[in-house]
């Protein structure tokens, strides 16, 4: 399997070679561009200063331009005008047959590489000067050919120089190839300092993915240690997020199987010990055999319960992500679940303060009515006689606050941080096992932030205080 590593080294190598050979015709062409435009400058002077050296002959010798023939055309014109352009010369009657040759150096005219061509005859034939650039293969030669006029502005012969540039063009080779090295040389170092930069993205995804497989194996693997403010920061901050809540869901549903199992384990212990003294043969005690039927029928109703319990909050985590939300007015559901508890609140003689506005927000309105339940009826049923509750529902800043406070059965600090989770319960008495399962503030925990919100309690001696905080956008005040 190919790797991010590896498919990105093998991308940036060949991005590499891509490089260097464009880099290297884009240079090539550049360098051989300029050498040829510093080839025809160079026989374009030579052209001026060879024209300017034949009039000044012809000045010195006394000659005139307009009675030249071409038998004043001797080697001395063309060894002056040779030694003063230095190049090679040869010069041409106008049917291309040589006349006469120079040369500044000891070597001689190769009339084979300086001779003039056919073609270039004919373009000078029409009064045109050329320069002609030919690779040879002893060098690059320059040529430039013009026509030479005497008497009566006819023209009397083909002047053409010639040059070997073999030097010049070595040592332009030269820059060219050490500016490709240059080039190649930056390139690499670039591409080689990308490929690092990236091990800054690529190790922390191979660590992410290292991470991941051990999640998929069922492990929870400790938080990636990594900090930026790139999408890669995000990722793993993301998932060191989703690991650690897959993590508390995971020990949340641990415990719920092992307290399930304890919550079970009582009743059906209870139920098969009266189960097995009544099917005895010899079992005659009528009074016991009523009380033990009565309490057979209390725990399977209470298994019942639990088991309908259990699958309610299952209903209700597949409801709360499917159903949509609409606008729930709190307050009507509070004045209905008042109403509802009134028989409850005269019992205990509670004073019940409303002090609530008319605030809707967004939600399910069955289960934010069985939040709003839950939470007042614990208050109701475990506020001390004569005490009084006090219900609240405002907008304070960017969020609505929901809380019920009330007075009665002080909750241990230990019991505190803890009351949100199943089947945790502040008294653990036989008396109220019988009334609770430890799962009505689960239930409100769940639904209070499938809505965004959260809920905590504040304990001060026996005050207890349940705020639930929704956030701003998902409420609407109406006057």
């Amino acid at each position: 399997m190919l790797t991010i590593r590896r498919k990105y080294g093998i991308v940036l190598s060949v991005i590499f070679i891509v490089l260097i050979f464009i880099s290297n015709i884009i240079l090539n062409k550049f360098f051989y561009r300029n050498f040829k435009e510093y080839i025809t400058n160079d026989m374009e002077k030579n052209y001026e200063v060879s024209f300017s050296s034949l009039n000044d002959y012809l000045a010195i010798n006394n000659i005139y331009k307009n009675e030249m023939t071409v038998s004043d055309l001797n080697n001395s014109v063309i060894n002056f005008i040779l030694n003063r352009v230095y190049c090679q010369g040869a010069l041409y009657d106008l049917d291309g047959n040589l006349l006469l040759k120079g040369t500044v150096n000891e070597s001689e005219l190769d009339l084979n590489v300086y001779g003039i061509s056919e073609e270039t005859l004919k373009i000078v034939k029409d009064n045109k000067a050329i320069i002609d650039i030919e690779r040879r293969s002893n060098g690059i030669i320059g040529k430039v050919s013009y026509l030479i006029y005497g008497k009566d502005k006819q023209a009397i012969g083909v002047m053409m120089l010639a040059n070997n540039y073999e030097k010049e063009y070595i040592r332009n080779q030269n820059i060219n190839e050490l500016v490709n090295y240059i080039f190649a040389g930056l390139f690499l170092i670039i591409l080689i300092s990308i490929y690092f930069l990236s091990s800054k993205i690529v190790n922390p995804l191979i660590l992410l993915k290292n991470k991941v497989s051990e999640v998929g194996k069922g492990s929870y693997p400790s938080k990636i240690d990594i900090t930026s403010n790139d999408e890669v920061g995000v990722l793993v901050d993301s998932f060191n997020s989703m690991s650690e809540k897959l993590k508390k869901k995971d020990e949340q549903e641990k415990n719920i199987f092992r307290n399930i199992t304890h919550e079970l384990k009582s009743p059906i212990t209870s139920i098969s010990g009266y189960a097995q003294i009544l099917s005895e043969d010899n079992f005659q005690d009528e009074e016991f055999k009523a009380i033990a039927i009565k309490r057979i029928v209390f725990e399977a109703n209470r298994m019942n319960e639990l088991v309908g319990t259990l699958l309610e909050i299952s209903k209700q985590i597949s409801d709360l992500e499917d159903y949509s939300f609409e606008n729930v007015n709190l307050k009507f559901i509070l004045n209905d679940i008042i109403q509802t508890n009134l028989i409850s609140v005269k019992e205990k003689s509670l004073e019940i303060i409303n002090q609530t506005n008319d605030i809707s927000i967004k939600g399910n309105k069955q289960y934010l009515y069985i939040l709003v339940n839950n939470l007042v009826e614990n208050a109701i049923k475990y506020s001390n006689d004569n005490s009084k509750i006090i219900i609240e529902l405002k907008n304070i800043n960017e969020h609505t606050i929901f809380s019920v406070l009330s007075e009665g059965k002080v909750i241990p600090i230990e019991k505190k941080e803890r009351i949100f989770e199943p089947f945790v319960k502040v008294d653990d008495s036989r008396k109220n096992k019988k009334n609770s399962h430890g799962l009505g503030l689960y239930i409100c925990k769940n639904i209070a932030e499938s809505h965004n919100a959260t809920i905590e309690v504040d304990v001060d001696g026996n005050r207890s205080k349940f705020t639930v905080k929704f956030t701003h956008f998902n409420t609407l005040e109406t006057s």
